[in-house]
């Protein structure tokens, strides 16, 4: 399974939101986002098709509010050969 991996130097706890670039029409998939205790957060991926998009994720520590937006691609090629044993 494909995830966007961040490593936050604190645990996280907030959101993320993912939108498709260049087509207007596309819907947004929104994420609660909890690390527990650890400083790793994975987005799934499963379900998006190939294309552009952009992340935000937006949290909360110590009372003081950080957004962080990065863009990706997701460019799978599917594998038309069947695998053999």
């Amino acid at each position: 399974m494909k995830t966007l991996k961040f490593n936050f130097s604190h645990p996280f706890k907030g959101h993320a939101l993912i939108k498709m670039l260049g087509n207007a029409n596309a819907l947004c998939k929104h994420f609660l986002v909890d690390s527990k205790e650890s400083s790793l957060i994975e987005i799934p991926l499963n379900g998006f098709r190939n294309g552009k998009y952009k992340v935000t994720l937006d949290w909360e520590i110590d009372n003081r509010f950080f957004t962080h937006q990065q863009n990706f691609e997701i460019n799978e090629i599917p594998n038309l050969i069947p695998a053999t044993s």
